[in-house]
């Protein structure tokens, strides 16, 4: 299937705009799990393990909304909106801060 100049465009946008965000919030929460993990004692690694957990799940709904991409423009597939995965992203990011939330609560002043 060749594709013209302006849907490649769209493409290269596409990829940098969405996949690229997901991506990047899992390196941020793996990288700030790494750091917990580097920095403090041993009562926070369950806190660094919320944040490795999260970017995990941000891992996954970027697989998945990788896979949602390749149908974009064949015509014989009808066009859905991503307000699947802007779901899960939230109900994800809910629980883990609910999680960060409990677990920070738990620690003795």
């Amino acid at each position: 299937m060749l594709l013209s100049q302006s849907e490649l465009q769209d493409i290269r946008a596409y990829q940098r705009t969405f996949e690229g965000a997901y991506w990047r919030t899992a390196l941020s929460a793996f990288s700030m799990g790494l750091l917990i993990l580097k920095v403090f004692t041993i009562e926070f690694y369950h806190i660094a393990l919320a944040f490795f957990s999260f970017g995990v799940s941000m891992l996954l709904i970027a697989y998945m909304r990788h896979r949602q991409f390749k149908h974009v423009f064949d015509p014989a597939i009808p066009v859905k909106t991503s307000s699947n995965m802007v779901i899960l992203t939230f109900i994800s990011s809910l629980v883990t801060f609910l999680v960060l939330f409990l677990l920070i609560s738990q620690l003795d002043p």
